[in-house]
């Protein structure tokens, strides 16, 4: 399995998004920058929910705890203050001063929500080794999108390598992430080849549509949205 997951890394080449490239090679306007991290925090607050419907189609309780367990660090094992939504919060504030009710204003982009919804729908109405799939290698390519992204914020000195905070945390923590998902999909994998097709078709997936939710934002970087509205922005269930 380490050998697939390597290989849809490498075909994937997450570095070569533009997203990142043009951080490393100092195009990215830092408005446009700021309001892609504005973006990238409604799909912070959702990430969760999908992982916690994934939990309860486990088939055993000892696999099922590996995501149960992600699911609570999600929630800052239940310190408020460390829930990854309340970090990143307070990354964009350090970032631009960015407060809640900045971020109420903005109009959630159709690049975001597609991204949400292929979770959810992985999660939720596909078997647990495609949304185990989806969700593991998305952590597992956060791990080094997060090292990325707080490098490129403190060297261009948006925000001191002091006071980072989220991208820090989870540049190991999401390998440990996608190590627990990865840990859930392995009895699978080892008992027959009809698993393993699913299992890759969850990696593929969500390595693609990750990948595609950084050049959508990069892509939409000048749009400037707002709602007339409050409160979520989803009311499903």
């Amino acid at each position: 399995m380490k050998r697939s997951i390597d290989g849809i890394l490498k075909e994937t080449n997450v570095w070569m998004n533009p997203y990142f490239q043009s951080l490393r090679d100092d195009t990215f306007d830092f408005d446009d920058f700021v309001e892609t991290q504005i973006q990238f925090y409604f799909a912070v607050v959702f990430f969760n929910r999908p992982m916690a419907a994934l939990a309860a189609k486990i088939p055993t309780s000892e696999l099922r705890l590996e995501v149960i367990r992600n699911v609570w660090e999600e929630h800052g094992e239940g310190n408020t203050s460390l829930m990854h939504e309340q970090t990143f919060l307070t990354f964009l504030d350090r970032l631009a001063g960015i407060k809640p009710e900045d971020i109420a204003k903005r109009a959630m982009w159709p690049e975001v929500r597609a991204f949400n919804t292929v979770l959810v729908g992985a999660c939720v109405m596909d078997e647990y080794l495609i949304g185990a799939g989806v969700m593991g290698i998305i952590e597992r390519m956060f791990s080094d999108i997060a090292g990325w992204l707080g490098e490129q914020v403190v060297s261009h000195g948006w925000v001191s390598a002091e006071k980072l905070i989220h991208y820090n945390l989870h540049e190991d923590l999401d390998i440990k992430h996608a190590d627990d998902f990865f840990d859930v999909l392995r009895p699978a994998w080892e008992t027959d080849v009809e698993n393993r097709y699913y299992i890759e078709q969850g990696l593929r997936l969500g390595a693609c549509v990750f990948n595609s939710l950084y050049e959508g934002l990069y892509k939409a970087r000048k749009r400037r949205v707002s709602r007339d509205v409050r409160g979520p922005h989803t009311r499903a269930s």
